[in-house]
């Protein structure tokens, strides 16, 4: 069944929205060699970029009927025109991308519509990315600890390591709406890239190699670092085009519920969405439809330090990611609020780029990839998304709301954050009816 749309909810037309992804660390480097994989530093601003819509379009939503048909009576402004439509079965409805002249509003571009039918601006939403040259693809996988795992605090927080080899993500499909992670990189040589037609690039980009690292890096290859879920099917639909700025990138509402399209057409379990922007109606119904179909959604909220909602973490049916440092304290320039579910490691977060390099970076991007890890473990233990959902906040709320003298390390976040810590894996397996493997 598919219910009628919300109503529009426009934002302030003066409000802009940071990144929601990775600004550069400051860690010390370590040293490095040819076979464990070379540290670099990031470059970048990460300053704020304009939500503004996408001038001179429109998104026309023409929602399935009762019977099954589509309402086609719409009227479009004069020098308006169809520039693409696709169907949508998460929305139950025909998408429709219409271009005009630039000094028209998406109400004026789309004068008349249906009963029932939505007209709403191309948003843009906002990452962080920029294109790198990919390194040849490695002939071969050594065996072996990775040299760059402890230095990864992500992995000691959430405990992951504990679970293994049990628990690591086999089975389940995770799906990376982000810029397109380097697939030649020996860390993400199992990752897969589905390009949408005429949609953003599939070349390497910063941020989703980044993002795709936390999330599944190559475990046990003597080379980098180790992912949450290095077992999970990661497929990257690239819904984000890198812009400008070294750390920029740019996602249109119409690739993006495209690629929530694909992610649902692949049979993903978990959805990773390292972006933020305006409210809008069709998004939040996208967002409703996924875990309404048993797709768990993860996403940052953000890194301006407000606690201002922002979109899509900010929808009750996702799981919106602050970030935390390795003392557990909120990161200054992570949004909290109505915005943040978890708490999550987000600052000198160490990860893969392009071309077999690494960095440190903060971001609630990496923050959010920590929380899709770990549900992608959890989900390898169980076949239910709502359990897998409610075990893990309520492990998280638990631990931080333990007397000070009982409470784990670093589980409650400081700075006034309302918002639960990230649980450990072994927390959390009892109510999914299972236990961490016994050490030997």
């Amino acid at each position: 069944m598919c219910p009628p749309f919300p109503p529009a909810q426009p934002p302030n037309p003066s409000e802009s929205f940071a990144g929601a992804g990775i600004v550069p660390g400051k860690h010390k480097l370590p040293r490095e060699s040819a076979s464990s994989g070379r540290i670099i530093e990031l470059s970048g601003s990460g300053a704020e970029a304009s939500a503004d819509d996408m001038e001179g379009e429109a998104l026309l939503i023409l929602p399935k009927r009762a019977d099954g048909s589509i309402a086609m009576d719409f009227v479009l402004a004069e020098g308006a025109s169809v520039a693409a439509s696709v169907w949508s079965p998460v929305l139950c409805a025909t998408l429709v991308r219409v271009v005009g002249p630039s000094a028209l509003s998406p109400a004026e571009l789309v004068p008349s519509v249906p009963k029932g039918a939505l007209v709403v601006p191309n948003h843009r939403y906002h990452g962080s990315a920029a294109h790198l040259r990919p390194a040849p693809a490695a002939t071969g996988q050594a065996v072996g600890p990775d040299p760059y795992v402890p230095l990864q605090y992500g992995l000691a927080r959430t405990g992951v390591l504990e679970g293994r080899p049990r628990f690591a993500g086999a089975g389940v499909r995770v799906a990376l709406l982000d810029s397109a992670p380097d697939t030649t990189a020996r860390e993400l040589l199992h990752v897969r890239i589905l390009p949408l037609e005429d949609g953003p690039p599939s070349e390497p980009a910063m941020h989703g190699s980044l993002v795709a690292g936390v999330i599944s890096a190559i475990e046990n290859n003597a080379f980098g670092i180790a992912g949450i879920a290095p077992a999970a099917d990661l497929l990257a639909i690239p819904v984000c085009t890198p812009v400008s700025d070294p750390l920029g990138e740019e996602c249109r509402m119409f690739d993006l519920l495209r690629g929530i399209d694909r992610a649902w057409a692949e049979d993903a379990r978990v959805v990773n969405l390292a972006l933020v922007g305006p409210p809008d109606p069709v998004l939040e119904r996208a967002m409703e439809r996924l875990r309404q179909l048993g797709i768990l959604v993860v996403a940052a909220a953000g890194n301006e330090g407000t606690d201002r909602p922002r979109y899509p973490a900010a929808y009750p049916s996702v799981i919106g990611v602050g970030a935390l440092d390795e003392r557990g304290r909120r990161w200054p320039r992570s949004n909290y609020g109505a915005s943040v579910s978890l708490l999550a490691p987000g600052v000198e977060v160490l990860s893969t780029l392009p071309a077999d390099r690494f960095a440190f970076a903060d971001g609630t991007s990496l923050a959010a990839a920590h929380v899709t890890g770990l549900l992608a473990v959890l989900l390898a233990g169980s076949d239910d998304p709502e359990l897998v959902r409610s075990a893990m906040l309520d492990a998280a709320h638990r631990a931080t709301a333990a007397p000070p003298g009982r409470r784990r390390a670093g589980a409650a976040p400081s700075q006034g954050a309302e918002a639960a810590v990230l649980p450990r894996l072994c927390d959390v397996l009892p109510a999914l009816g299972q236990s961490c493997p016994a050490k030997p």
